[in-house]
């Protein structure tokens, strides 16, 4: 494996959070909870804090209505929870642990618990903090909505869902252009104005752009890798 300090963001967490699979699949081999289904171990975490709305779980596990009730059903079918009903509301069932689903909770509670320890005792407890806090950080950009580009001036030229690969754009003026949905792949941009232009999911491979006025250009939803063959030559503005 390669140096961890050369590895991304994504292989590394892939990684971590291979450590701590591990770990809890051998606490569940010693429970004869073999069983546990994926996700299993956070519903039983969250229940086993406190009266956790059943929507927040859902929200934090990114899954569907059906998929939370599916993997409840079987945690229910397995023995690791029950549903009763609501002391205040006999129209509603509550879900609670069952003393298998308690035996889970605090054996996983203790063995994450004990990575934590040994993680603590490698690296110490600042770095522990400063992890934590880069990865809240990391969460919080899942989390914001993703900004929309603003809609083109009703003026400006359109283009959308169209081919022009190969297309060859010379003396012309795109200043608030709007692509949306296109194929400029082996385009070429010469003389040109894309000030103010919006590009939004457009291949860009191999395009070429020389001596164009790109003040203002903003690009959405594609791979910038595209862009790495493109010459990109600043013009001055008149």
């Amino acid at each position: 494996m390669d140096e961890p300090t050369q590895l991304s963001l994504p292989v590394l967490l892939r990684f971590a959070r291979a450590t701590y699979a591990r770990t809890l699949r051998a606490v569940f081999i010693e429970l004869g909870c073999e069983d546990m289904p994926r996700n299993g171990t956070y519903v039983i975490s969250a229940i086993a804090r406190g009266r956790i709305p059943m929507s927040q779980i859902i929200q934090d596990l990114d899954i569907s209505k059906q998929a939370a009730g599916q993997l409840v059903d079987t945690l229910v079918l397995r023995g690791y929870l029950e549903r009763r009903p609501d002391p205040d509301d006999r129209r509603r069932l509550n879900l609670s642990l069952t003393e298998r689903g308690l035996a889970v909770a605090h054996a996983s509670g203790e063995a994450i618990w004990g990575v934590e320890l040994a993680l603590t005792e490698r690296v110490g407890a600042e770095h522990i903090a400063h992890t934590r806090e880069t990865l809240a950080a990391l969460a919080s950009i899942a989390a914001a909505p993703a900004e929309a580009p603003e809609p083109a001036p009703p003026d400006s030229p359109r283009f959308e869902k169209k081919r022009l690969d190969g297309a060859v754009f010379h003396d012309v003026s795109l200043a608030n252009a709007a692509f949306k949905n296109v194929n400029l792949s082996q385009s070429s941009f010469s003389d040109v104005s894309l000030k103010g232009a919006r590009l939004t999911n457009v291949n860009l491979y191999d395009v070429t752009i020389t001596n164009a006025n790109i003040d203002g250009l903003t690009i959405f939803g594609h791979d910038i890798q595209a862009l790495i063959r493109a010459e990109l030559k600043r013009k001055t503005a008149p």
